[in-house]
């Protein structure tokens, strides 16, 4: 049924009039057939045709409509919208005709009494009643009665349903409104609406409801969708004014049944969107009445937001921390989805009580320059790293770094650009280490003499790869004070840069590959007499000046010295699979060295070591156990992948000089064998569902073509990653000690992941042997002692200075963060045992 409303009050009961005529002609059946009359064949198809030409949808009541074509798109539950039949020419007209709204009217049958002017829409079992005005729909489980005389619109049944044009659904035991006061009344009205992070629903009652003001009582909120929430809030009274504000009184916070909080009084924006206005203040309960004289109140983000536009945003907020500092925080944010550009910038400002000033920035930009060339800046700064640690109660700002990161990537046809730089700012001991910059260029794989593989002869199709990389990096330590304490060569700054190539060209399961790296070791400000000893010899060399240990203080000047290190290497690998994943790869490899020391007599130059062959073959393989599963995990597979590394190295004929520079262990016969382990514990997880494994076949053999099989889930349960141990025959032989053919200060790292701590890993480091009874000439005892000197967890974390400058994702009190967004960046604590 469908009614019009003038837009004009003069003529709302017309309209409501001309509804009830309408629906009171429908309801005696004048368009239907008589009782026990017949319709001949060729009179029923003009019919059909004649109602299809309309576009009008065939009614029951004319008994003319197929069985298997019976409308029965009313037929469901309360709330949800119901699609009315298709319009004709002349409803067309109607529902255009000026200064009039549509009002539709969805029942089983409606009743109009005359004598009290009550109509009555009503619905039956799976098929409601529904009213729907200009986008705003009421739906009755039973029955929607209005009393014209009274101007009331009152629904029967056990749910009511309201649904506006634009917002959230609206469910209630009943609803009342009145047309002469625009005024309406829910019972035991439930509705859901998304806020912050999470979806709120809201419970009460609200006796007052009009466009203007709303009241309500024993409302509650909670985000747990349980039918007996965990926690949730209750309001004794609640006033809400559209677009404005919500005011609630008698605020009790409760988990379960338990009351564990309680506020006077909650404010709360009700505006949707983004709008310029004040800031919400956050303060705690104890910043007004203090439990203690020792306690310092704390009043923040007392300040402005400025929309400024659809793309950019600001706010400025002042923070006061009584005893400790007063600060000025803003921030800037702007997103151009149209030129792919997003970022912010946030800025702080500190005013310490005891006298002078902070300052803290922290910005993030990414510009999408093409499909091909990307940009993204990420920086921080803070002018005393210890302020961050005297006046922040997060351990992840106290123990973590302050980083800066910029990158450019660009990706052309022959191959991809890397350009980055990154700087770290540790807050424990203000150590500063940088990257500027990183430079890694790839090119693109190239096939050599291309041929169809028909066609294909043996040198045809043969690949070629090759990739470059620079980088430089600075290590700044905080200066030392000589006047205090000795010269400390660890504790001096460094600069390190780093260049090589790389190609490898493969033909089939043949590949041929080689590498040159060339490293340098700047070692700043050291006394320029720090290395000139009685002998230089033993101590000459870039391995050896690692061992030197010497304190020194000089009235001489200071000088940078520098180590320099060229290693090259040409490998021959043929890889031949064996059973399953099992392959060996055998492979011929020789290599060189050179170095040059500002800090040796005799390498002061470039010094080339004997060129060394190496034989040898790489052994991979997996092994797989299965167990039965447990719970929702159907099986349970172990993976147990070993790696198996041989090489044989003979011995060389080096010069005196060389024998000088590099010592015994650049010339000497080396038999090494290098086994590392990797273990995963998988599991295949099982439905939810234990009746989709036997619905969804059935639904899949419906349709024709090919299917796929069901894949299930696989979980990662356990990751065990244990570093590879190299031990060397020759060696053990030379000192007659098994001990000794294990690698010196051998180390044994275990890392430990899985997808239940997606991003968390676990490092557990052991030293097998302890070397301390070890000569430098290589004679002493190595003791089997194994020990756990450091074991360290590494997870996803944005930098600390985020939420010390002041961004509004930090939450409030103390820098704590309500809520965390993953990033690139980590952070890495250790524990020494």
């Amino acid at each position: 049924m469908t009614g019009f409303q003038p837009r004009r009050r003069d003529r709302l009961r017309r309209g409501w009039a001309a509804a009830t005529a309408f629906a009171a002609v429908l309801g005696t059946g004048a368009f239907a057939p008589a009782q026990g009359q017949e319709v001949s064949d060729s009179l029923q198809q003009r019919l059909q045709e004649r109602l299809a030409r309309l576009g009008r949808a065939m009614g029951d009541s004319t008994g003319l409509v197929p069985p298997d074509s019976a409308l029965d798109g009313n037929a469901q539950g309360p709330g949800v919208r119901r699609t009315p039949p298709p319009a004709d020419s002349t409803a067309r007209l109607l529902f255009d005709l000026p200064g009039y709204d549509l009002t539709q009217y969805q029942g089983e049958g409606a009743a109009f009494e005359t004598a009290t002017r009550v109509l009555t829409l009503t619905g039956a079992e799976g098929r409601s009643a529904v009213l729907n005005r200009q986008g705003v729909q009421l739906t009755a489980d039973s029955a929607l009665v209005f009393d014209e005389r009274t101007g009331r619109l009152v629904t029967i049944g056990a749910e009511a349903v309201y649904t506006p044009e634009n917002g959230d659904e609206v469910t209630t035991r009943r609803i009342i409104f009145d047309l002469n006061e625009n005024r309406g009344t829910a019972e035991g009205a439930q509705t859901q609406y998304a806020q912050g992070a999470g979806n709120w629903i809201v419970r009460g009652d609200f006796p007052w409801v009009n466009p203007d003001v709303s009241f309500g009582h024993d409302v509650t909120f909670t985000s747990c969708e349980l039918d007996e929430p965990h926690y949730h809030f209750s309001a004794g009274e609640i006033k809400v004014q559209p677009g404005g504000t919500m005011v609630a009184k008698n605020v009790v916070l409760y988990f379960q049944d338990v009351p564990v909080g309680w506020l006077p009084f909650v404010a709360q924006s009700t505006e949707t969107g983004r709008r310029s206005g004040l800031l919400p203040i956050r303060f705690s309960v104890n910043d007004i009445v203090r439990t203690s004289s020792n306690y310092s109140r704390r009043i923040s983000n007392l300040g402005y937001y400025w929309a400024m536009s659809d793309y950019t945003d600001a706010e400025l907020a002042l923070d006061w921390w009584s005893g400790n500092y007063t600060a000025l925080t803003g921030v800037f944010r702007y997103n151009w989805l149209s030129n792919f550009m997003n970022g912010r910038v946030n800025f702080r400002r500190f005013w310490e009580a005891a006298g002078g000033t902070q300052f803290a920035l922290d910005t993030n930009h990414n510009w999408d320059i093409s499909e091909r060339t990307k940009v993204n800046i990420s920086a921080g700064y803070v002018t005393s790293s210890s302020f961050v640690t005297q006046n922040s109660f997060d351990p992840r700002e106290i123990t973590q770094s302050i980083d800066s990161d910029a990158g450019l990537s660009r990706r052309f046809d022959w191959g991809n650009l890397s350009v980055t730089a990154n700087r770290r700012q540790f807050l424990t001991d203000d150590r500063v280490e940088q990257e500027f910059p990183r430079v890694s260029l790839s090119m693109s794989t190239i096939t050599l003499f291309p041929a169809p593989a028909n066609r294909a002869r043996f040198f045809n199709n043969m690949t070629l790869s090759a990739s470059g990389r620079f980088s430089q990096s600075l290590t700044d330590l905080v200066p030392q004070d000589l006047t205090q304490n000795e010269f400390d060569i660890s504790l001096i700054d460094r600069a390190t840069r780093r260049a090589g190539l790389n190609s490898t060209l493969s033909l089939g399961n043949l590949s041929v590959s080689g590498n040159v790296d060339l490293n340098r070791l700047t070692r700043k400000e050291i006394p320029e007499d720090f290395f000139e000893v009685e002998d230089a010899l033993p101590l000459a060399g870039a391995g050896s000046v690692a061992d030197l240990q010497r304190s020194a203080l000089t009235n001489h000047g200071f000088r940078d010295f520098a180590d320099e290190e060229l290693t090259w290497s040409s490998s021959l690998n043929y890889q031949q699979s064996l059973i399953g994943s099992t392959s060996i790869t055998p492979r011929l490899t020789l290599s060189g060295r050179s170095i040059r020391s500002d800090s040796s007599v005799v390498a002061s130059n470039f010094v080339a070591a004997p060129n060394r062959v190496s034989f040898g073959a790489q052994l991979r393989t997996d092994v797989y156990g299965f167990w039965g599963g447990f719970g929702r995990f159907e099986r349970i597979r172990h993976k147990f992948s070993p790696t198996f590394d041989y090489a044989f190295t003979p011995e060389t004929q080096p010069t005196a000089l060389q024998t000088d520079v590099f010592g015994s262990a650049a010339i000497n016969p080396r038999n090494e064998i290098r086994i590392g382990l990797t273990q995963t514990f998988e599991a295949a997880v099982g439905s939810d569902d234990p009746d989709s494994a036997t619905t969804e076949p059935a639904a899949a053999q419906q349709g024709d073509g090919p299917r796929r099989l069901e894949v299930a889930e696989k979980v990662t349960l356990l990751a065990i990653r244990t570093s590879a141990v190299t031990f060397d025959f020759e060696r053990a032989d030379e000192f007659g000690d098994f001990k000794r053919g294990f690698s010196d200060n051998l180390r044994i790292s275990n890392s430990i992941s899985s997808d239940f701590l997606r991003g968390l890993t676990l490092s557990v480091d052991h030293d097998i042997f302890d070397d301390s009874e070890l000569q430098p000439d290589g004679s002493g005892e190595r003791q089997f002692a194994p020990t756990w000197p450091t074991s360290g967890c590494r997870f996803p974390s944005a930098t600390g200075l985020r939420c010390f400058a002041g961004s509004p994702a930090c939450g409030d009190r103390n820098f704590r963060r309500r809520t965390r967004r993953r990033s690139s960046r980590t952070w890495t604590t250790w524990a020494s045992t």
